[in-house]
């Protein structure tokens, strides 16, 4: 008598070797006219897509991820949404773009195209994550990390690293919280959570915690490299380079994602 032996991971699989979610994102970059290699998608689907299925969380909670880095001669691939169709990265003023993801010549940034306002949907007024990865990251000045507000920074939603140094998460526009508990080595995961009055500024594993208000979401498109003011990018533009980034809800697993990729990246050589 035979006995079949099932393969691990396949119940993930589709009849094309790769899971769903990976062949959704390969059939969007290729509507935004770009392509992929089989190698890099297994290697996402591997180490990306079916582990954050498993999660259970990872792949509901968010709005947009974009992964940057290890995807010379994809760039296409790098500025498609890895959860849906909309939002688009636009890269202004020539950003520079290599294996580490991009990173700000100066002036340039990347428009996410991802209006909280009007365009989030698992993000909301008080259930909110952005976040970023950034390599090797300096703490001068004011360093505009991702985000965007209104004038005179209301409604902000934005990670800024300062020379103190320390991350300082906006949130809505009820207030900042900074974390110390600062790594300038490696590839560094900067983030802020909001759930109802608890906000979180998040360094890699450090959490520092405390409460604010919100009063209410951004209505201009999040910049990346830089944030957005009103329409504008603001000065201290991030030179470090972005392996990634990301918005969801406040429910998000963060630290979860956070192995996820760190593993991802290390099978891409980033």
């Amino acid at each position: 008598m035979r006995i079949g032996i099932g393969i691990g991971l396949q119940f993930n699989k589709s009849a094309g070797g790769n899971s769903a979610e990976a062949l959704a994102w390969k059939a969007r970059i290729e509507a935004n006219s770009g392509t992929i290699s089989q190698a890099l998608l297994d290697i996402f689907d591997t180490n990306f897509f079916i582990p954050a299925k498993a999660n259970g969380n990872i792949l509901t909670e968010l709005d947009r991820l974009n992964i940057y880095c290890g995807l010379v001669g994809f760039e296409i691939a790098a500025r498609t949404n890895l959860i849906k169709s909309a939002h688009y990265v636009t890269p202004v003023s020539s950003p520079t773009f290599d294996a580490n993801g991009y990173k700000s010549s100066g002036t340039s940034y990347l428009d996410l195209n991802y209006t909280p306002s009007t365009q989030a949907v698992k993000l909301t007024q008080t259930s909110a994550s952005i976040f970023a990865v950034v390599k090797n990251p300096l703490y001068v000045g004011n360093v505009r990390t991702i985000g965007g507000g209104q004038a005179s920074f209301v409604n902000l939603l934005a990670l800024t690293r300062t020379a103190t140094p320390d991350l300082n998460a906006s949130l809505n526009g009820g207030g900042s919280l900074t974390n110390t508990n600062t790594t300038s080595s490696g590839n560094v995961f900067f983030a802020g959570q909001r759930n109802g009055t608890a906000i979180k500024s998040i360094i890699n594993s450090n959490e520092s915690s405390g409460t604010s208000t919100s009063v209410g979401l951004a209505n201009v498109s999040a910049y990346e490299l830089s944030i957005n003011i009103n329409g504008s990018p603001i000065t201290a533009f991030d030179t470090q380079s972005h392996l990634c980034s990301g918005h969801g809800s406040g429910s998000l697993d963060l630290q979860g994602l956070r192995v996820i990729l760190n593993n991802l990246f290390t099978a891409l050589g980033v």
